[in-house]
């Protein structure tokens, strides 16, 4: 109850209470004025009815003339004759005795004498009172009074004086004048309270209506909201100061906008002059880090260059004192494979001897190759066509070990100045540590696509060259260790350790570099990038 009470308007709420405060007021004011007409009329019905007991009482002196019935009855009639709500009147007389019921003397009205019944208990508790008595409890239902008055003669209670009074007309004025006594009641309070709802609405209600529309529409950021004045009441002096506070925030929110625009151009131009700033040191940074690179690679020529001088002094010198003899060697071998009396085993021991002679020879090639690598010869190269020649070299190696091939070409790759017998020394030596990291079959991936890596310092074309086989991989230490001469992962007599480090010297040269990714018993996957001015910047 309270909730739905809760949730009505304050219209509704305040039309309620002045209904009810009308209300109550109209039901006390009938109430207390429905008493008091009862109370008057009452007191005009007990002194008709006194009246008519003691002219009765007036009229008879002694017992003889109680008992004069024709008398009493012409008195009776005439006093009925003069009182029209006098419906019946009976004189009753008391015996000697006290115990002996009243008896009728007379009566006049329309209604018979009931002598067969006693006399009305109002009668007697007359003689055991001695004073009049009226009865009106039952007067709402059967509209009438009962009267019952004592007739005294020398001080003592000789008989008594009923009578019955009819209020039926006056119960129905006094109920005609209570309906429209409460008719007028209803249709004053109807006008009291249309009164005051017509005066709430227009001096309350709508003006906090028009406040409260007016502060919805500030809260959704309409400053622009006015609530007009029309008294200069307490409903318009808060008008006032909710204009005064709206034109307020309307001019702090001006400023704020305009301190913010401000603040947004102000920060618009440091962030444009950080970006150019930042611009700038990138732009170093990066120039920088170029140089950095440059002095890297010079100190790295350097020592490599020192390098490959001493072991090119050590190459020349062992391949002098070593290869003469070695030549000598190989010669005598063969004169003594020519004797056709030599054994087969014999023959077999000098091939053996001779194969590590020619193994001998061969890592003094590779010694003298790498400490002497000679400039590349450069001239415009077709990636495509020099990989395809490494590959249609191996190939029938490929159908003997069941290898599975795989070629990635590219249609938009340039061509790239290079030395072309030197790439191809390097392809071939990827392609065979391929073939020999897959002695049980596999595949090789062999792909060649422009270089997508961005941040290219000098906005060079860059071209990649990938070989991918599906061998036996290496582990993290053997990877860092791969380039270093003299180190390989192969079988023993299966290499020299001179391969990728003469590879990675190659590349180099070129301007590019090698990159190595693997995985033990995934694989392993080596990428060439080159630019394709081979590195004559």
């Amino acid at each position: 109850m309270l909730n739905r009470w809760h949730r009505l308007s304050l219209q509704v709420k305040m039309t309620l209470i002045i209904i009810f405060i009308v209300g109550v007021s109209a039901g006390t004011t009938e109430w207390l004025e429905a008493r008091s007409i009862q109370h008057t009329v009452e007191a005009n019905v007990r002194d008709a009815a006194l009246a008519v007991g003691r002219s009765v009482d007036q009229n008879v002196t002694s017992l003889a003339q109680l008992s004069n019935r024709e008398a009493r009855t012409k008195e009776l009639e005439k006093i009925l004759a003069t009182l029209p709500d006098l419906l019946n009147i009976v004189l009753y007389e008391f015996p000697a005795e006290p115990g002996e019921s009243p008896l009728p003397i007379t009566s006049a009205g329309p209604t018979e004498l009931p002598r067969q019944e006693g006399a009305p208990d109002l009668v007697q508790r007359v003689r055991e009172e001695r004073q009049s008595l009226i009865d009106f409890a039952n007067r709402e239902k059967t509209h009438r009074v009962f009267l019952a008055a004592p007739i005294f003669s020398r001080k003592a209670v000789v008989g008594a004086t009923y009578a019955e009074f009819s209020t039926l007309q006056m119960d129905e004025a006094l109920e005609s004048l209570r309906q429209a006594s409460r008719n007028r009641r209803l249709l004053t309070g109807l006008a009291i309270v249309v009164a005051i709802n017509l005066f709430l609405y227009f001096k309350v209600h709508r003006p906090v209506k028009r406040l409260l529309t007016a502060v919805e529409s500030v809260s959704q950021g309409t400053m622009t909201s006015v609530i007009p004045i029309e008294e200069q009441d307490e409903l318009g002096e808060l008008a006032g100061t909710f204009n005064d506070m709206v034109r307020k925030i309307r001019e702090a929110t001006h400023d704020n906008a305009e301190l913010t625009e401000s603040l947004r151009a102000m920060n618009d131009s440091l962030q444009l002059k950080v970006s150019e700033a930042t611009a700038e040191v990138m732009q170093k940074n990066r120039a920088l880090a170029h140089t950095n690179e440059l002095l890297s690679a010079a100190q790295r020529d350097a020592a490599r260059s020192q390098r490959l001088s001493a072991i090119g002094q050590v190459a020349a010198n062992v391949a002098h004192k070593i290869g003469t003899p070695l030549t000598a060697l190989s010669g005598h071998i063969q004169l003594m494979a020519e004797d056709p009396t030599l054994s087969t085993e014999s023959r077999q021991r000098l091939e053996t001897v001779e194969a590590q002679i020619e193994r001998t020879s061969k890592i003094i090639q590779d010694m003298l190759l790498y400490a002497r690598r000679p400039e590349p010869v450069r001239s415009p190269l077709d990636l495509n066509a020099c990989v395809a020649e490494c590959i249609a070299l191996f190939r029938p190696e490929f159908d003997r070990r069941k290898i599975a091939l795989v070629i990635e070409w590219s249609q938009h790759v340039e061509k790239v100045e290079a030395d072309v017998q030197q790439l191809q020394e390097v392809f071939n030596n990827l392609i065979e540590n391929a073939l020999d990291a897959m002695p049980a079959g596999g595949t090789l991936i062999t792909r060649i696509s422009p270089h997508a890596e961005l941040e290219q310092p000098d906005h060079r074309t860059w071209i990649e060259v990938e070989f991918s086989d599906t061998g036996c991989g290496m582990e993290a230490e053997q990877m860092a260790q791969i380039f270093q001469p003299f180190f390989t992962t192969k079988k023993a007599r299966r290499g020299t350790g001179l391969g990728l480090a003469i590879a990675l010297e190659t590349v180099r040269a070129h301007g590019g570099q090698i990159k190595v990714d693997s995985n033990p018993g995934k694989g392993s996957r080596f990428t060439i990038v080159l630019p394709t001015d081979g590195g004559s910047r």
